[in-house]
């Protein structure tokens, strides 16, 4: 796992082929690819937080790379747990903050990593983009987390749930 910092972020996106807005995010897809959307929450943590980020990492399908990508925070500061945000960074050798280095970048074989960073996205009700590729390129997914507390999985052509997880 590698933390990245905003011109990191935005340098992978663009080496992989995800489409940048000109406020250097990360483009929604085309209202033309298909869309789930796993809510789980009601205005508070609800427990539900860890299944939706397992259905989340597989509906993306097969990567060898995923890059979560935090875009917005403290929208609901009551609810960030930042000790424990920073304590699992600080578990990875990471001291920079969220602000200078939004970027988690994970490796084939780092799903739990993924899955206890994507956790915390929706625990914290942040708002994320979890950008798959294999092979240096975007697959057909990926999935974008609300601070409204749902993820959207957006899809171009058949639906990766379907396929296996590396």
């Amino acid at each position: 796992m590698e933390f990245l910092s905003f011109n990191e972020a935005w340098t992978w996106c663009a080496e992989h082929g995800f489409e940048l807005t000109p406020g250097l995010r990360p483009v929604r897809p085309p209202a033309a690819t298909r869309r789930e959307r796993i809510p789980y929450a009601q205005g508070k943590r609800s427990g539900h937080e860890a299944d939706a980020a397992r259905q989340c990492i597989a509906a993306l399908g097969s990567w060898d790379e995923c890059l979560l990508w935090v875009t917005e925070w403290g929208v609901w500061p009551s609810g960030e747990d930042w000790p424990r945000y920073y304590a699992a960074r600080g578990g990875r050798g990471e001291r920079r903050s969220l602000e200078d280095a939004p970027g988690h970048l994970f490796r084939a074989g780092e799903q739990d990593a993924l899955l206890e960073f994507l956790t915390q996205v929706l625990e914290h009700a942040w708002d994320a983009h979890v950008l798959p590729a294999i092979a240096g390129r975007r697959t057909d997914a990926q999935g974008v987390a609300s601070h409204d507390e749902y993820i959207d999985i957006h899809t171009r052509g058949q639906h990766p749930a379907s396929e296996a997880m590396i």
